[in-house]
């Protein structure tokens, strides 16, 4: 589910704004299920302003809380009711690469963006929220109610007064690293959007989105690093973590197949069984 596009179709349920191409939400989460398969094809800053859910990437998990901002790539990942399950009432920003880029070139003398650290591939970064980053979000929220009360100029100096603030705190330097290498002609690696999120039962196309070229370009770079076809790096790729998961854990056939990205359980006992030529369960027995 491309959330973005979610957010985007559905202004009665998602408070909105649109400033120069950036998508900005305001509202209280309406999720029903106890977890969601996630994606979004642009960068995305959430604050959460009382409330909670936990979300998982990979092998690493974060609970959402009004103390720490998240900045994230774009990626899939997984969310998920906690179990003392309250509303989720977050404050969510969309931004585009060429915006930030812009944001960072206006201010980067102000910025201190000399020794910066390598950037990460990590796909999720919490950051650091102080009183000045505080104060600017909470001053958006009035206009979610009512846009018409300032101009976009103004409310778009507010804004970038937010961006200001996240990049020059001293301890949010990853985050500055990141902004300041999409500056140049940065294309995020083929391999680190597919290490990242083979994971997740995905479209071609929407790898290809997360990693921003078109599908054609895409299956091109992917064969010339990885020498195969995506369907089948994907298939070895999952089985090879699903058949880890089966030796190592106790989680469920079903929650394996759910966390290794394949179809349903018929379809990932098959292809398995295609594999190791014994089904799910005997490898596990065999194997523990």
């Amino acid at each position: 589910m491309n959330i973005y596009e979610v957010h985007k179709s559905n202004p009665d349920i998602f408070n909105q704004l649109t400033l120069k191409d950036q998508l900005f939400l305001y509202y209280k989460c309406p999720q029903k299920d106890k977890i969601l398969q996630l994606y979004s094809n642009h960068n995305q800053i959430n604050f959460t302003i009382r409330g909670k859910r936990l979300i998982h990437h990979g092998n690493n998990t974060w609970e959402t809380n009004k103390d720490k901002g998240f900045f994230v790539k774009r990626c899939a990942f997984l969310q998920e009711l906690p179990s003392d399950y309250s509303d989720w009432e977050v404050l969510v920003l969309y931004l585009k690469d060429n915006y930030l880029k812009k944001v960072l070139e206006e201010f980067r003398q102000d910025l201190p963006v000399n020794n910066l650290p390598k950037v990460s591939s990590e796909m999720f970064h919490v950051f650091k929220i102080n009183t000045q980053i505080r104060n600017c979000y909470e001053s958006l929220l009035p206009y979610f109610e009512k846009p018409q009360l300032l101009p976009d100029t103004i409310f778009e100096g507010k804004f970038k007064e937010l961006l200001y603030n996240i990049l020059a705190h001293p301890d949010n330097k990853h985050i500055l690293a990141y902004v300041n290498q999409l500056t140049g002609d940065y294309l995020i690696p083929i391999w680190e959007v597919m290490e990242a999120n083979y994971m997740y039962n995905l479209k071609i196309s929407e790898f290809a989105e997360i990693a921003n070229r078109s599908t054609s370009t895409f299956r091109r770079d992917f064969e010339e690093y990885y020498k195969t076809t995506p369907g089948k790096w994907l298939t070895m790729k999952r089985l090879e973590k699903a058949s880890l998961l089966l030796i190592s854990s106790e989680k469920s056939i079903g929650d394996i197949t759910f966390n290794c990205g394949f179809e349903n359980v018929s379809h990932f006992s098959r292809i398995f069984k295609d594999t190791f030529n014994v089904s799910p369960s005997e490898y596990r027995n065999q194997n523990k």
